[in-house]
C-alpha cells in the first residue's frame, strides 16, 4: 500500500495574520514563519495593542503527550518581549475539521513577559528555564476562553491543481484508495504524475506517448505495446523511469518504446507516496482578564 501522510505544514492565524509551522511525520511542532496580530488591552502603564511584534518569528515547542492528551506551546520573541500560549487538550485539533473548544484560560497558559534583556532562542522549550535574562513585568490570562478552528488542505505537490485532479468526485485513476488530488501517481504506473510531461498551463497539452487521447500522467500503459508501466521496470526497483534503452543514439526509458520485455516475476507494489495535509488554525480568545504582577486585573473583549 502506499504511504500516507509524510509531511504535514500548520498554518495558525491569530486575529488576522497568517503564522506557518512546519510538520515532518509525527513530531511536533517544528518551525516557523510570519508574525500575529496581538490582543489589545491597556493597563494604564502598558498598551498591549501598540507592542511591536511585526518582525518577531511565532515559534513552538514539541512536548512530549500525557497519555490521550496532547500539549501545543507556541510562543513569539520579539528582543525584549515574549507571548506564549500553551494548550492541552484531548482534541485533535490538527487534523479534525471543526471548532475546538472553549479552553478555558483557567487551565490553560497565555502569558505575556517583558525582559531585562534579550531572550535568547534558548528562553523557551527547556527542562530548566534559563537564569537570564530576568522577568520585569508579567500579564498573565487569568480567564478567558480559547477557541481554535481547523481546516485541512491536502495536497500531492505535483503541480495540478486540486479541483483538476478531480476532488469534487474524489477522481482515483488508479484505484488505490488515493484521490488523485493526494496521490502523486495517478495512474499507478510507478512514475510520478510530475515526470510524466505534466503541461501545467494546459493539461490538454500534455505528453501523450501513444497517442491515445490520454496523457501519459493518466495512462498505465504510456507507450500502448500491451504491457503497462509498472511492469516495464525490468530492474524491479519500483521506477521504471530510470530503465533505458539505447534508440539510435540516445538512451530513452523503455516504458516509452514499444517492446515485449517485462519485469518477471511481476511487479505488484506501487512506490511509496507522499502528500501534504496543511492545517489551517483560526485562534481566537474570547473575554480575557489579564493579570499584571502588580496584582491589577485588565478586560479585554475580542
Amino acid at each position: 500500500m502506499p504511504a500516507k501522510v509524510k509531511e504535514m505544514t500548520l498554518k495558525i492565524n491569530f486575529k488576522a495574520r497568517i503564522v506557518i509551522l512546519i510538520f515532518e511525520d509525527m513530531k511536533k511542532l517544528l518551525y516557523l514563519i510570519i508574525p500575529i496580530a496581538l490582543i489589545g488591552c491597556d493597563d494604564g502603564d502598558l498598551i498591549l495593542e501598540d507592542l511591536d511584534f511585526e518582525g518577531a518569528t511565532v515559534q513552538a515547542c514539541e512536548i512530549p503527550d500525557d497519555g490521550d492528551t496532547s500539549d501545543y506551546l507556541f510562543y513569539m520573541i520579539n528582543d525584549t518581549e515574549t507571548i506564549s500560549l500553551q494548550l492541552s487538550t484531548i482534541d485533535d485539533i490538527l487534523s479534525s475539521e471543526a471548532t475546538h473548544g472553549p479552553y478555558s484560560l483557567i487551565t490553560n497558559d497565555l502569558e505575556y513577559r517583558k525582559l531585562s534583556d534579550a531572550a535568547g532562542s534558548d528562553y523557551f522549550c527547556n527542562d530548566i528555564p534559563p537564569s537570564s535574562p530576568t522577568t520585569l513585568q508579567t500579564f498573565i490570562g487569568e480567564d478567558g476562553d480559547v477557541y481554535i478552528t481547523t481546516s485541512i488542505e491536502e495536497e500531492d505537490n505535483d503541480g495540478i491543481s486540486a479541483v483538476d485532479e478531480g476532488i469534487a468526485t474524489l477522481q482515483d485513476t488508479d484505484m488505490d484508495g488515493l484521490p488523485d488530488y493526494i496521490d502523486e501517481d495517478d495512474d499507478g504506473d510507478n512514475v510520478l504524475t510530475i515526470n510524466e510531461g505534466i503541461n501545467l498551463t494546459d493539461l490538454s497539452l500534455s505528453q501523450d506517448t501513444d497517442g491515445d487521447g490520454t496523457p501519459d500522467y493518466l495512462d498505465n500503459d504510456d507507450d500502448d505495446d500491451g504491457i503497462p508501466t509498472i511492469q516495464e521496470d525490468l530492474n524491479r526497483d519500483l521506477s521504471p523511469a530510470n530503465d533505458r534503452l539505447l534508440v539510435g543514439t540516445d538512451l530513452q526509458p523503455y516504458y516509452l518504446i514499444n517492446s515485449t520485455e517485462m519485469a518477471s516475476p511481476a511487479i505488484d507494489t506501487f512506490r511509496p507516496h507522499e502528500y501534504s495535509s496543511t492545517a489551517n488554525l483560526d485562534i481566537s480568545i474570547e473575554d480575557l482578564t489579564a493579570t499584571s504582577d502588580k496584582s491589577r486585573n485588565y478586560h479585554c473583549f475580542l
